[in-house]
């Protein structure tokens, strides 16, 4: 029987095709943009999303700041506020939402600022949750190993090799049913 390989480092088989980064493990890359790559379309890492984002909201915040100037000029009072719904609390003009969260509402709207602090929290808090998953599945591991029940051991490694294969792969396991078999001949019984 061989000794199982432990490394912290996984080398990929995923190449991005935007900052040329090669052997990259499919957790550093979207669900959708792996069902793209399956499809033939070249894969997009998600720094280099979130650079992309980053860079598309830097535009859209001097453009604000632009059409904020030209309107204090004009009239100040003239553009429509609203509070922010977010973490901020805010009583801002419209400039500081975006036409999604504007489109949204009094009481729903959450400015650009909280929008983004929103989505930062998420990404974070998803990487924290497989991390977590892992660690979890390590320790479960570890009390089967000391149980020494072949059928609890068994279980806690394929769920750490599962979850160790989703990060590198980003493909999710599947889990096969129980189920009776193929289902019933076509004429619906015996003959």
């Amino acid at each position: 029987m061989s000794t199982p390989v432990v490394t912290s480092t996984w080398a990929g088989t995923f190449d991005c095709g935007t900052c040329r980064r090669t052997r990259l493990m499919g957790d550093k890359f979207s669900k959708k943009a792996m069902e793209r790559y399956r499809n033939g379309i070249p894969l997009k890492c998600t720094e280099c999303v979130s650079a992309a984002e980053q860079a598309e909201r830097e535009q859209a915040q001097a453009r604000r700041n632009q059409k904020s100037s030209i309107n204090e000029r004009t009239d100040p009072n003239k553009e429509e506020r609203r509070q922010c719904a977010g973490s901020c609390g805010k009583d801002l003009p419209q400039s500081s939402f975006n036409r999604n969260q504007w489109s949204k509402g009094d009481g729903k709207s959450r400015c650009c600022d909280c929008v983004e602090l929103a989505v930062k929290e998420e990404a974070t808090q998803q990487a924290k949750s497989k991390e977590d998953k892992i660690a979890l599945a390590k320790q479960k591991v570890d009390e089967a190993e000391k149980s020494s029940d072949p059928v609890k051991i068994l279980a806690a490694e394929s769920m750490l090799a599962a979850l160790q294969a989703e990060k590198v792969t980003g493909l999710n396991p599947v889990k096969l049913s129980s189920g009776r078999g193929r289902g019933r001949a076509r004429g619906g019984g015996r003959r």
